[in-house]
């Protein structure tokens, strides 16, 4: 028989057949919902609603005025002084406090740590070479003076007088050995034999006699009666203690489970635990009321800064485009092209004509002081040479050439006719 469910089911999502049996009901069920919890929901939501939505409001206007703040002062803020810092500190900075330790270290202390550095090496090789040719010479010294003398005192003198110092030992110790043998050890062996040994096995046997005596004595006096005090006296009072023991204990754990443990168990069931699943129930609904007001009242928040800034767009942004583009625009490039260009290029025109005028004034002037020179002065010598980079002769006068053309002695056709002192101009 099938089981019917009294809860009502989830409907699926739409286009998915999954959570659909054969008879159309559905298999995923919603999780119960008590009436404490459907008449909380919709108070609290209310009353959440009501008092989160100021805050969202101020929230969503301090988060605009911040991204407002970010892009028009914080941003170029920070540009302008990492600029700053680019372009003025970090130079600045580099040269105060950098650049003179670097110049130290790479003009001043490396060359002279090089310098110290060669010195150290060209010293120690000395030293090394000096130490060497000491040492070859006390080696010499020691070859000569002293171990060759030596080696020969070894092999004439002490080697033949050890050989016979080993032979009188050898002698020697010949005779202690047998003297040792036939007058020390042949009585201490007859005195270990026949005296020694009886008198220390009967000792031996003594002892033993004793000890055999005191542990029956130890066995039969005091551990046979200890065991049985402890089987017959100690073994059955223990077992009474620890019968009572368990009697006062079971009684104790009676008292234990029924006077504390049943009453707080009893206190937990049916008073703790439905108190905490009101709280739990009336602590999540407060939470989800909190979620829910708070994106209700950022979709309000949204709305309302939406429509005060359509009312700042159509009041001032609007007119103010609208002025730009039909009054201020066309007004200026008017001016631009009716009024500036015409005068910058009436400007222009004058400044050129006016240029000229002064470019023909220095010629004429130039050319009357030539004809002037000439008159008093007369030519240049053939073959005079030409200063490199301008520099006149001592006289001070503009040098003339073979290849000038107002030297008579120029062929025609190689710098062109011949032209006035206008080309003769210092550079």
């Amino acid at each position: 028989m099938r089981r019917v469910s009294l809860v009502k089911a989830a409907p699926p999502a739409a286009g998915t057949a999954e959570g659909t049996g054969a008879a159309g009901h559905y298999d995923v069920e919603a999780p119960f919902e008590g009436c404490l919890t459907r008449v909380i929901r919709v108070p609290v939501r209310i009353v959440t609603l009501v008092l989160i939505l100021p805050v969202r409001m101020v929230w969503d206007v301090l988060a605009v005025c911040g991204r407002a703040l970010r892009r028009t002062l914080w941003v170029p803020f920070a540009r302008a002084m990492g600029r700053v810092w680019r372009q003025a500190l970090a130079p600045v900075l580099y040269a105060l406090f950098v650049w003179p330790w670097w110049a130290l270290w790479r003009y001043v202390l490396a060359p002279a740590g090089r310098g110290l550095v060669w010195l150290a090496k060209a010293v120690g090789a000395g030293i090394a070479w000096a130490a060497t040719g000491t040492w070859a010479g006390l080696a010499w010294l020691g070859r000569t003076l002293v171990v060759a003398p030596l080696s020969l005192l070894y092999r004439y003198v002490l080697t033949p007088a050890g050989h016979g110092a080993l032979a009188l030992a050898r002698a020697v110790g010949a005779g202690l050995a047998w003297l040792g043998r036939n007058l020390v050890a042949a009585p201490a062996a007859l005195l270990y034999r026949y005296v020694l040994r009886p008198v220390g096995l009967g000792v031996v046997a003594v002892v033993l006699g004793v000890g055999a005596g005191l542990a029956w004595s130890w066995r039969w006096l005091v551990v046979a009666p200890c065991a049985l005090l402890y089987r017959y006296v100690l073994t059955p009072l223990g077992h009474g203690a620890v019968a009572m023991v368990r009697g006062v204990g079971a009684g104790l754990a009676w008292l234990w489970r029924y006077l504390v443990v049943e009453p707080c168990r009893f206190v937990h069931r049916w008073v703790l635990r439905p108190v905490g699943r009101g709280i739990a129930v009336v602590a999540r609904e407060v939470a989800d009321a909190v979620g829910h007001a708070w994106r209700v009242a950022g979709r309000i928040s949204r709305a309302v800064l939406r429509f005060f800034g359509w009312l700042l767009r159509v009041l001032f942004a609007d007119p103010a485009v609208w002025v730009w583009r039909h009054a201020v625009r066309p007004f200026g490039r008017g001016l631009r092209d009716g009024v500036w260009r015409p005068v910058a290029r009436a400007v222009r025109e004058a400044g050129r004509g006016v240029r000229a005028a002064l470019a023909s004034a220095r010629a004429s002037v130039r050319e009357t002081r030539a004809e002037l020179r000439r008159a008093l002065f007369g030519g240049p010598r053939v073959g005079s040479p030409v200063p490199k980079g301008g520099a006149l002769p001592g006289s001070g006068r503009v040098p003339w050439d073979a290849g000038s053309p107002h030297n008579s002695a120029t062929p025609p056709g190689v710098s062109g006719a011949k032209r006035d002192d206008a080309d003769f101009r210092t550079r």
